[in-house]
């Protein structure tokens, strides 16, 4: 059994890191539509607000563990 948990817990550091790139790159994003918004007061909200939505989107998507469209659990 000590390689079966060896490998179980390899995969909980993996989703664990997955799930930190995905936290790192929304706030990315959320960063730069502040900024965006900031620079051109508000004339491109609509735009950003698109492309965000597209962003967090795409990251449901890039999910492994809901290949087949399976409604997500928590897991914590």
């Amino acid at each position: 059994m000590g390689l079966l948990e060896s490998i179980r817990r390899l995969l909980g550091r993996a989703d664990e890191t997955l799930a930190e790139a995905e936290f790192a790159a929304l706030d990315t994003m959320h960063d730069a539509e502040d900024r965006v918004d900031e620079a051109t007061g508000g004339r491109f909200y609509d735009a950003v607000e698109k492309a965000d939505e597209e962003a967090g989107e795409l990251l449901d998507r890039l999910h492994l563990d809901n290949e087949l469209g399976e409604p997500e659990t928590d897991r914590r």
